[in-house]
C-alpha cells in the first residue's frame, strides 16, 4: 500500500497539520488502526477510490476511528490531485462512514463539504467554571469585547466546545489540565475544546484546539472545528457575507502555523465549506 506524509491548511513543508494518508484497496479495520497508532499523526486517512468520481475515506486517530477529518482530507485530496486522479475546478464525491459530501478542486485550493451544522447546548454556569479551571483561566476570560459570546456546542461533522475568550494573550497563555479536560469531554460528549479570539484585525479568529479525549492535547488545524466556528460566528452576528473566504489562523502556539479558509453557503440549510492547501513532504510503501 501506497502512503504519504502530507501537511495540511499549508503551502509550505513543516507548517500545519499533519496527516497520514493510505491508498488501499484491501485493508481490514484491524490493520487500519494498527497503521495510525504506528504512524501516531492526529488522524491517517485511508482511501479507496470506488469510481472516477467518488472516494471512500476512513479516518483513524491513535486510538480510534472517528467520523470526519478536515486537514485528513484536504490532504487525501492533494495526494489524489498529486496522482492526477482528481483535477482542477471540478467536484468529487466524498464517501464517510456516515455520509456523502461533496469536494471541489479550486486550483491550489481544496474546499470540502461539512455536516449540516447542528447546535448543541450553551453551557451553563456550572459547566463554565468546570471548563475554565481545565483551560487554565479564570470565568472572567471568557468571552469577547463586542457582541457577548458564550461557549456553546456545535458540530459540522464532530461536536466541539466552542470557547471564546477575550484576548489573544489569554488565548496564547493557557495551559489546560489535560486530564480535567479529558474528563469533561466525556462529560459533555464532545470531541474537546475549540477556544479563539476574535479580537484579530488579520484574521476572522485565532485559535487553539484541544482533544486529549482522542490523545491530541492539541492540534495546529482543524477543519471541522473552524466550520463549527464559522457557524457559531454566523449565528451570533459576528460575520454575516455568504460565498466569501474567511480565514482562520491556528498552529501558532505549536511553530506550526496554519490558515484554514471557509465559506457560508446557502442550499436548503445554511452550509460551511472548509478549505485550504496542502504540501507533501514524504511517500512510501507500508510493506505488509
Amino acid at each position: 500500500m501506497d502512503f504519504y506524509i502530507v501537511d495540511a491548511f499549508t503551502d509550505k513543508p513543516f507548517g500545519g497539520n499533519t496527516a497520514g494518508v493510505v491508498l488501499y484497496n484491501n485493508c481490514d479495520e484491524e490493520l487500519m488502526q494498527k497503521v495510525a497508532s504506528e504512524l501516531k499523526f492526529s488522524e491517517t486517512a485511508f482511501i479507496k477510490q470506488l469510481s472516477a468520481d467518488t472516494f471512500y475515506i476512513r479516518y483513524f486517530t491513535p486510538n480510534s476511528e472517528i467520523a470526519l477529518c478536515g486537514h485528513a482530507t484536504i490532504a487525501s485530496f492533494h495526494v489524489l490531485k498529486y496522482l492526477n486522479l482528481v483535477h482542477n475546478n471540478k467536484i468529487y464525491i466524498l464517501k464517510t462512514n456516515s455520509e456523502f459530501l461533496s469536494v471541489e478542486i479550486q486550483n491550489d485550493n481544496i474546499f470540502m463539504e461539512t455536516s449540516i451544522p447542528k447546535s448543541g447546548v450553551c453551557l451553563e454556569n456550572a459547566s463554565i467554571t468546570a471548563l475554565a479551571k481545565a483551560m487554565g483561566i479564570e470565568n472572567h476570560d471568557i468571552g469577547d469585547l463586542d457582541f457577548y459570546l458564550k461557549p456553546e456546542i456545535i458540530s459540522t461533522g464532530l461536536y466541539d466546545i466552542m470557547l471564546p475568550v477575550k484576548t489573544s494573550h489569554i488565548l496564547n497563555s493557557m495551559k489546560p489540565d489535560f486530564k480535567a479536560l479529558e474528563h469533561l469531554s466525556k462529560i459533555l460528549e464532545v470531541v474537546g475544546v475549540h477556544a479563539f479570539t476574535i479580537n484579530s484585525s488579520e484574521y476572522t479568529a485565532n485559535c487553539r484546539n484541544f482533544a486529549p479525549l482522542y490523545l491530541i492535547n492539541e492540534e495546529c488545524a482543524t477543519g471541522t472545528s473552524n466550520a463549527s466556528l464559522t457557524y457559531y460566528l454566523y449565528k451570533n452576528n459576528v460575520i454575516k457575507d455568504f460565498n466569501r473566504k474567511y480565514i482562520f489562523r491556528q498552529g501558532e502556539a505549536m511553530n506550526r502555523p496554519s490558515n484554514i479558509l471557509t465559506k457560508l453557503i446557502v442550499s436548503n440549510n445554511i452550509q460551511i465549506l472548509v478549505g485550504g492547501t496542502a504540501s507533501i513532504i514524504s511517500k512510501g510503501q507500508l510493506l505488509l
